[in-house]
């Protein structure tokens, strides 16, 4: 709504990858446009004062849980504060600028101030699977009491959080799906492998990973990505699977697969003629790690499933498919 304000907006919008919106004497109705993106519950990133955020907003702001993200930017892009939506998004929204803008974010919300982050709103790579029940389990830590962890507990610790053996609150980290008195935390381990054939259609890749899922009890908020041969890297299909389960299909070439020959459970001699690779499915699975699933097969389509022993950068997983 400034000069020096548009020039923010502009590079904050860069670096997210976001549309900008220019308004001011001349410009356009703020308060439409903004009350607009509310009611759609999309985040807002204003580079303007609090109060003129808040007033823009003005009655259309509900109740907590159902809010998005709401942050205003300092015209000089030095200060971004998260007014709602603080743990869906606002305050790691906030953080994310201020690292860009060598800036500062003014976190204000309790927990945040005494840990990295909340368990409403973890760090990358994990995914809350009963949502319902972390406000009580904060305000117990608020209380002063602790966790009692099942599965991986370091990414906790070293968030401040207090872990002890007899802690009151429990939380099970795991990719698998379980019934649990506590929190159900899963981190994003898994990669389902797959291979194809050119005929394979989106509706069968797609329920034959869910079934591999299902069947062995894993959660599908657990997958990082979908992996196959780089053949495959445009295959309508599987590009519409990963569309369908939110996360990215990542290709490996042929020499990259091969060093997982003496890995595989399901070698097919088949498989090895066409494509001289012993398999696919197997093969781009273990390049998360461990085989945890082996080849599953549908008419048109194979299925294995990967898990690595923490959550997956996926910015150094395989390569992105080209559409």
């Amino acid at each position: 709504m400034s000069p020096k304000g548009d020039e923010i907006a502009r590079h904050v919008a860069q670096l997210l990858g976001s549309p900008v919106h220019f308004l001011g004497p001349g410009r356009g109705m703020a308060g439409d446009m903004v009350r607009e993106a509310y009611g759609a519950r999309a985040p807002i990133i204003g580079v303007c004062a609090v109060g003129h955020l808040i007033r823009l907003i003005g009655p259309e702001i509900g109740e907590k849980i159902d809010e998005p993200p709401v942050l205003a930017v300092s015209a000089d892009g030095k200060i971004a504060v998260p007014l709602l939506g603080s743990h869906r998004g606002a305050n790691a929204l906030a953080r994310w600028i201020a690292d860009m803008m060598r800036g500062t974010a003014a976190i204000t919300s309790f927990s945040d101030t005494l840990y990295e982050f909340s368990l409403e709103d973890p760090p990358p790579g994990y995914v809350v699977a009963t949502p319902e029940l972390v406000k009580p389990a904060m305000a117990a830590l608020l209380k002063g009491e602790k966790l009692r962890v099942e599965g991986p507990s370091g990414w906790l610790e070293l968030a401040g959080y207090p872990v002890a053996a007899d802690g009151s609150v429990p939380l099970v980290v795991s990719a698998t799906l379980q019934e649990t008195e506590g929190l159900l935390v899963h981190p994003k381990t898994l990669v389902a492998g797959l291979g194809c054939t050119g005929a394979a259609e989106a509706d069968e890749v797609i329920e034959l990973i869910e079934t591999t899922l299902s069947e062995h009890r894993l959660a599908p908020q657990a997958l990082a990505a979908l992996a196959t041969f780089d053949t495959r890297k445009a295959h309508p299909a599987l590009l519409a699977a990963a569309d369908h389960f939110g996360v990215p299909l990542r290709t490996f070439a042929r020499r990259d697969l091969e060093k997982e020959r003496g890995k595989l459970e399901t070698p097919s001699d088949i498989v090895d003629a066409a494509t001289g690779l012993a398999g696919i499915c197997e093969a781009a699975a273990l390049k998360a790690g461990r085989l945890l699933v082996p080849k599953q097969t549908s008419s048109q389509a194979t299925c294995a499933i990967g898990q690595a022993p923490g959550p997956i950068d996926i910015a150094k997983f395989g390569k992105p498919a080209k559409i």
